[in-house]
Formats: C-alpha cells, sequence, structure tokens
C-alpha cells in the first residue's frame, strides 16, 4: 500500500539524488493535491526545476544558515502547511587524503552534512511532535560504516547522522514521528566524479530515486540502504577485527 505524503519537503533538491527524487514524487505523486518543496543552495537550479510544475515549489535555502533555516520551516508551514514527508539530502563531498589532511576540510563538512542537518531537524522535530505526525529521511551514506580511505573528511559527518539517527529514532518512538536514515552506495553525481577509484555498484541519479521512493512510499523501515549487494558487503566489513579491516584497507590504499 502507498502512503500518502500531501506536502513533501526536499532539501538539496538542486541537483543528483535529491533534484530526481523531487521529480519522481512530481511525476508519481502519492496524493491527489500533493505539493513538492525543493530546497538548496542554487537558486537558479531549484528555480529551473520548479519551472512550468504548478505542484512544485522552489524554496532557496542554505542550511548552515541557522535562521534561514527557521525562516524557511514558518515560511513554507504558513503555506504549505507543516510537511508529512521531509527528506534532508544536503551535503557536500571532498577526498581528503591524509596528505592534504586539512582542519577548514574537516570543517565545512561538519558545518555543512552534520550541522546543516541538524540546523533542519530543530524546529521540524519540534513541530511534528506537538503535531504527532510526520515523517523525516536523513541521507547519511554507506561511508559512515567505517573508516575508509581519503573520507577524512566526509566519512565521519555520516557516522555522526547515523549515530545521531539511532538516537532519535528509538527516543521518537510513540510519539507519531518517524525518523529514517538513507545510506547510499556510490552514485554518479557531481560529487563523485570526484574520486579517481572504481566505484563499485555505481549506481545513476534515477536508479537511487526510484529505490528511495519505493522504500519511503512502502514501508517504515528505519534503514534505507542501497544497492543492497554492496551494503551487505559493507555491513560485513562493520564487524570484521581491526588486523583484517586494516589488511583490506592497506590494499585499497595501494590500488
Amino acid at each position: 500500500m502507498i502512503k500518502s505524503f500531501k506536502t513533501i519537503w526536499i532539501v538539496g533538491a538542486s541537483a543528483g539524488i535529491g533534484a530526481t527524487l523531487a521529480e519522481k514524487f512530481q511525476s508519481c505523486p502519492t496524493d491527489a493535491d500533493q505539493k513538492v518543496i525543493i530546497s538548496a543552495r542554487n537558486a537558479d537550479s531549484l528555480q529551473k526545476l520548479a519551472d512550468d510544475k504548478p505542484d512544485m515549489k522552489a524554496v532557496p535555502l542554505d542550511i548552515t544558515d541557522v535562521d534561514a533555516v527557521k525562516a524557511a520551516v514558518e515560511a513554507i508551514e504558513d503555506e504549505f502547511g507543516l510537511p508529512d514527508l521531509v527528506v534532508l539530502a544536503a551535503g557536500i563531498y571532498s577526498p581528503m587524503a591524509v596528505g592534504a589532511f586539512s582542519a577548514a576540510t574537516i570543517k565545512d563538512h561538519v558545518e555543512t552534512n552534520y550541522m546543516g542537518i541538524v540546523n533542519c531537524l530543530e524546529p521540524l522535530l519540534a513541530k511534528m511532535r506537538a503535531r504527532k505526525s510526520g515523517e523525516i529521511a536523513v541521507m547519511a551514506s554507506v561511508a559512515g560504516y567505517r573508516g575508509l580511505p581519503n573520507a577524512g573528511a566526509y566519512g565521519p559527518t555520516k557516522a555522526a547522522l547515523i549515530n545521531l539517527c539511532e538516537t532519535l529514532h528509538a527516543e521518537l518512538e510513540g510519539s507519531g514521528v518517524l525518523l529514517r536514515l538513507v545510506n547510499p552506495g556510490f552514485v554518479k553525481t557531481r560529487l563523485t566524479e570526484k574520486n579517481d577509484f572504481d566505484m563499485p555498484h555505481l549506481q545513476t541519479p534515477q536508479q537511487a530515486a526510484d529505490f528511495m521512493y519505493r522504500e519511503l512510499c512502502e514501508n517504515n523501515d528505519f534503514e534505507i540502504a542501497f544497492p543492497p549487494a554492496f551494503v551487505r558487503q559493507l555491513k560485513l566489513a562493520r564487524i570484521l577485527p581491526y588486523r583484517i579491516y586494516f589488511k583490506l584497507m592497506r590494499k585499497m590504499v595501494k590500488k
């Protein structure tokens, strides 16, 4: 049975998975009166996506700006009502090998990938808990499962999001608010184009959006992780003893 979401807000929708997911909901609405609100820093890309779509609204937003986030939530609630589903997919990625270790690079990732999501969660959780309904899907990454080479800036922010979502999901039990975790593998976007290594099980944004759409609309599982075969491999890696795990990582570094 497909769930009905009358108002959907996708943050991080100017490109990649977020933009494709917004288009998926727009083309396959779950409610006759459905509205899709899209947000990101790139106002031009947002507007281009929303053009000629009366059921889609662009709300430019920098999630690192706490006041701007609160203002956006209030504006959306005033015009459309508090969203039924929010997908927090905004994030940045820069590979960082140990030879280029940079506190500034790490800070940028923390401010966007972690604190940016936290900035969104604060008003949304308060309002949804007061209403006693709503769903929030936070996009982390399989890169947060365990430390990976060249992911010293990106991976820790995704690991932090996974931990945060686990905590919040448990505490929200019985509140009417469902918090879900999205852990994609490699998806072909402008971010992963920065990688100079082979990316196993690489998916297109359309494949990722189709998988997310189905999981968001058809079940209430805590974690949405894909592609399944790659996820199984990485979850096995999570339980390997360090001596075996680091041996595998050394091979990856040499490659």
